[in-house]
């Protein structure tokens, strides 16, 4: 070994012993942050790019096929403002608090039915969880054969009692009404599964202390069920919203008379089509990316707003009692 090699081996001695010792002070910091990486890059792939990449794309106009994006600024924001996009917007909102309130009421009294010691109590729940299981496809297509306007169940009755038949699809009314009695029939389920477990963790002995004090079957569930089922209804009424704001195949598939044609889905009028949907239509009907990005961050904004608003009004009520 030459001298020049060694006074190098011996200038990179101390650099290495001190890059040693610092290893060693924080290797279990080191062999963290090695576990957690391939979970950032996984979640920075598939997550922190894609939505940094949908806000860009938000203030472009790009068909996503061909041609690189240009910049169009607010304009995709201000069409969602203006009629067709407001009455697509004023839709998702009708239908979300309709359902939302209508399955949280009904599955709240159903689950404290089935709570009851009943013969059969096991077939009964396994009864309203079922639609929940079924594909949501199938489910609307058999759902529209009640409602065809020449050929449907609703029709033949009405023949069938010397009434005029009622062309179900042309009526906003009828439509709107029709996805959501079946989004509730189809998502009752969840909720009651979820009220059920939490009414079986309220201790018996509650109820009985209350009523050795002479307390009614009203109060007991005015006093003590319900506000101990407050941290179970906080969750129901925050993902109930979030599946809401979900709802695609129910309103393509009835809208669309029972058919996969999105292009002629949220019929009649525009009454029944929802963001979800709208959104689906400008990026793979429309080529439309930068109008479909816009529609999907407003809906992300518009699903936050809500979530935060629920959360901080029932935690609200939740300490006050």
């Amino acid at each position: 070994m030459t001298a020049i090699s060694k006074q190098a081996l011996a200038g990179e001695m101390p650099l290495l012993e001190r890059f040693a010792r610092w290893r060693y002070r924080h290797r279990q910091a080191l062999e963290g942050w090695l576990i957690l990486t391939p979970i950032l890059a996984y979640y920075s792939f598939f997550f922190i790019f894609p939505v940094v990449a949908n806000l860009y794309i938000s203030f472009t106009s790009w068909s996503g096929v061909a041609g690189a994006p240009k910049w169009v600024g607010l304009s995709h924001y201000k069409a969602y403002f203006s009629g067709y996009y407001l009455l697509t917007i004023f839709n998702t909102f009708l239908f979300t608090v309709t359902i939302l309130l209508a399955s949280t009421i009904i599955a709240f009294f159903i689950a404290v039915l089935l709570n009851q010691k009943v013969i059969g109590r096991g077939l009964y729940r396994a009864l309203w969880y079922i639609p929940t299981l079924t594909s949501a496809a199938i489910t609307a297509q058999v759902f529209f054969a009640f409602i065809s306007p020449y050929d449907g169940v609703f029709n033949a009755v009405l023949k069938a009692l010397g009434k005029p038949i009622v062309i179900w699809t042309l009526s906003p009314f009828w439509m709107r009404t029709f996805i959501i009695v079946f989004s509730i029939w189809r998502g009752v389920g969840v909720p009651v599964v979820l009220f059920l477990a939490a009414l079986q963790g309220i201790h018996p002995e509650i109820y009985e202390a209350a009523m050795v004090d002479g307390a009614s079957s009203w109060a007991l569930l005015r006093h003590i069920t319900v506000p101990l089922l407050r941290p179970m209804l906080i969750f129901v009424l925050i993902t109930g919203t979030i599946s809401g704001f979900q709802i695609f195949e129910t309103a393509m598939l009835i809208s669309a008379g029972g058919q996969f044609n999105v292009a002629s889905s949220g019929g009649p009028r525009n009454m029944t089509n929802v963001m979800l949907l709208q959104i689906y239509k400008d990026a793979f009907v429309n080529l439309d990316l930068g109008r479909a990005a816009a529609g999907s961050v407003i809906m992300a904004i518009i699903l936050l707003w809500f979530t935060s608003t629920n959360m901080r009004i029932l935690s609200r009520g939740q300490v006050e009692q």
